[in-house]
C-alpha cells in the first residue's frame, strides 16, 4: 500500500463518490438504479481491508464504470454535460466524510455495524443487507452536518425500500469518500487536479 497516495487511486475513489451520488438521483428520479451499479456501491462498504484501492470494488475498474464516466463528464465534460445534482451531493458527501473521520466515536460506531453488516450471509443489494446498511447511516450519520438532501419525485423518496436503498447506496459514497482521503485527496484537488484525473479515469478505462 506503500503508493497508495496517487492521482489514479485518488480518481478511482472519486468514481466511487461520483457513482453512488448516480445511484441515488436515479432512485429518487425514476424508483430505479442500474444493479451492477448498486452492487459495487455497497460492495465497498464490506471491504473494509483491501491491499489495494482497486479491490473495495471487486478487483477491477468496471466496478466503477459508471462513476468513472460521471467523473468525466463533471471535470473534462462540456457545460451542458455536468450534472449540478451530482456535483452537490458529491461535493456535500465529501465533506460530510471529512467531518466523520474526524469524529472518533461515529468512526467506531460505524465499523462495528460494518463488521456485523459482514457477518450475515447476503448478497449485497439482498433487502435484508440493504435494510441494515440504512439503519446504519440513519442512526450513525443522518444527524451529522451537512445533511444530504436528495430531491426527487415524493413517491419514490417516501417509498421505505428506495428511501433505504438511497441511504445504503450514500454510506457506500462516504466508504469512497474516505479512500479518497487515505489516497491523498483533498477539497483543492478538485479544482487543481481535474485534468489529471480526468487522465486517469480515461487510463482505468481503457485499461
Amino acid at each position: 500500500m506503500s503508493t497508495i497516495k496517487s492521482i489514479p487511486n485518488q480518481a478511482l475513489a472519486l468514481a466511487g463518490v461520483f457513482q453512488s451520488v448516480h445511484v441515488c438521483k436515479s432512485l429518487a428520479t425514476t424508483g430505479r438504479c442500474d444493479d451492477e451499479d448498486l452492487t459495487a456501491t455497497i460492495r465497498s462498504i464490506m471491504t473494509l481491508q483491501a491491499d489495494a484501492v482497486i479491490d473495495a470494488y471487486g478487483g477491477s475498474p468496471t466496478g466503477v464504470r459508471r462513476g468513472l464516466r460521471v467523473l468525466k463528464n463533471q471535470f473534462g465534460g462540456l457545460d451542458e454535460a455536468r450534472d449540478l445534482d451530482l456535483a452537490r451531493y458529491a461535493l456535500s458527501l465529501i465533506q460530510l466524510g471529512s467531518n466523520v473521520l474526524n469524529d472518533g466515536s461515529t468512526l467506531e460506531q460505524l465499523r462495528l455495524g460494518i463488521s456485523q453488516a459482514q457477518s450475515l450471509d447476503f448478497e449485497p443489494t439482498d433487502v435484508i443487507m440493504i435494510n441494515k446498511l440504512a439503519d446504519l447511516y440513519r442512526n450513525c450519520i443522518s444527524h451529522l452536518s451537512p445533511r444530504i438532501m436528495v430531491s426527487g419525485d415524493p413517491g419514490f423518496l417516501n417509498d421505505e425500500k428506495i428511501a433505504a436503498t438511497i441511504r445504503a447506496s450514500l454510506l457506500g459514497g462516504l466508504r469512497s469518500v474516505v479512500l479518497w482521503r487515505q489516497c491523498g485527496g483533498t477539497r483543492p484537488k478538485l479544482v487543481l487536479a481535474r485534468a489529471s484525473y480526468v487522465r486517469a479515469a480515461n487510463d482505468w478505462m481503457q485499461g
